[in-house]
């Protein structure tokens, strides 16, 4: 595999949330598991110079993490407390039929009779070794959208692999990435990701380290295949090069890794109460052709297809969407003579990452273009949107694409830059389109690295 300055940096800090460390986040989430049931250690803690820290049968309280908070566990925490009992294989396969009736899509990914009871039993049948039930318990507990998300990316996942020819064996280890997939995220400070502002910089290092955290998790149990820890790395990867922790592109990604990025951003649509999520899968999709498996893509738009069509679109009013979508096509198009600027400055060892920049504004361009959306359109089109309930909900998903592509754009220059030009300042050019793109949503401009 490919390796990046992101991976090698944040390599240590997954070491030490997936190994012996007592993280602060997953120690403060045990402790909370603590007050809501009763949870005791199940053996013994000791420290990494064989002093006894706790004793085992202890109940978890407020005070265990004062007591391990600054030591170094000879054995990872996750293995010496016990969740108890309450969660199977028979409770997960329930959240996945909650899930399908609550979300048609997902219904279609499962349809009822065998290929949906194929799906639930794959689900059902998850090796839950007890150190991986205390963190999907954790999930359930304190974080039920990290559950909920786990739960959908096993139905998503075991569909598409499905869907490509695999048997039951392929069908349970997509099923079991999809559903352990985030658990390195519990690793994280939940008021971090519960932030209102939008992460950059330093700040989002765990959030690039979460695929590594979790791998290594997973790894450490024989009942997982190493294609399951190898797709787990691999979920917040992209064909084109493009995403995270290594940068893979086209082959360097496995199959089910394939499957299970595609899986990953199709099930962040459906994540919480975001409106209209099948709508804005299907932009995704139809913008984004060479970041994604093409074959699952096709198996993606397919269940768009039969999907019922969401009533959400009711009270969108139009002069908003088009006001906003200027205000995003102008950052936009700022970009190239950015870039022109950056490539006048002589800045030769970044011209990889330009390169990477000016497809991705390319490939956004020429969406608007397809769409239609150009500044003198789009203020020509007031009336017809305003009784054109499809052309309102086609501007609101592609305002919401193309804020989301940008800020992305965004935090992949803040990160990438300074292993691109090491100890450089950031130039005029880029500094000023950065902040461009903050003040968006009246952020502030990312603080230099």
């Amino acid at each position: 595999m490919n390796h990046s300055p992101v991976a090698d940096a944040a390599a240590p800090a997954a070491q030490d949330a997936a190994g012996e460390s007592a993280s602060p986040a997953f120690l403060q989430a045990v402790v909370e598991l603590g007050t809501k049931r009763a949870i005791k250690t199940s053996q013994a803690i000791y420290n990494a110079q064989g002093v006894k820290l706790l004793e085992g049968g202890v109940t978890v309280d407020k005070g265990l993490y004062d007591r391990l908070v600054s030591h170094r566990l000879a054995l990872p925490l996750d293995e010496c407390v016990d969740a108890g009992g309450g969660l199977t294989g028979a409770v997960l396969r329930e959240a996945a039929v909650a899930a399908i009736a609550r979300w048609p899509f997902f219904a279609q990914a499962a349809p009822a009779g065998a290929a949906r009871n194929l799906i639930l039993d794959a689900i059902a049948d998850i090796a839950l070794p007890k150190p991986v039930v205390l963190h999907l318990v954790l999930a359930r507990e304190n974080r039920p959208a990290l559950f909920d998300h786990g739960i959908l990316m096993a139905l998503l996942a075991a569909y598409l692999v499905r869907d490509a020819g695999a048997g039951r064996f392929g069908i349970g280890m997509a099923a079991t990435a999809g559903l352990l997939h985030d658990l390195g995220m519990l690793h994280i400070d939940p008021d971090l990701l519960d932030s209102d502002d939008r992460l950059s910089g330093d700040r989002l290092r765990p959030v690039y380290v979460h695929p590594l955290t979790t791998s290594m998790l997973v790894d450490r149990f024989a009942e997982y295949p190493k294609e399951v820890v190898r797709a787990i790395v691999e979920h917040h990867e992209r064909l084109d090069g493009s995403g995270y922790p290594r940068g893979l592109v086209g082959s360097a990604m496995s199959p089910l890794g394939r499957a299970l990025a595609l899986a990953e951003v199709v099930t962040a649509m459906f994540d919480g109460d975001r409106k209209l999520a099948e709508q804005r899968v299907s932009l995704l999709l139809r913008i984004n052709p060479r970041r994604y498996d093409p074959k699952g893509v096709a198996a993606i738009h397919r269940l768009l297809a039969a999907t019922p069509v969401s009533a959400e679109a009711e009270g969108m009013e139009a002069a908003p969407l088009i006001e906003r979508l200027l205000e995003l096509a102008g950052v936009l198009a700022a970009w190239p003579a950015a870039a022109e600027a950056l490539a006048r400055d002589g800045v030769v060892a970044s011209q990889p990452l330009l390169h990477s920049m000016n497809e991705q504004n390319a490939t956004l361009q020429r969406m608007l273009h397809d769409a239609g959306i150009t500044s003198e359109q789009l203020r020509g089109i007031g009336a017809e949107a305003g009784e054109n309930v499809a052309l309102r909900v086609e501007l609101w998903a592609l305002a919401e694409e193309l804020a989301w592509q940008l800020h992305a754009a965004a935090q992949q220059l803040v990160r990438r830059w300074p292993a691109a030009e090491p100890g450089a300042a950031r130039p005029p050019a880029l500094a000023g389109w950065l902040a461009a793109v903050a003040a968006l949503d009246g952020e502030k401009p990312p603080a230099p690295a």
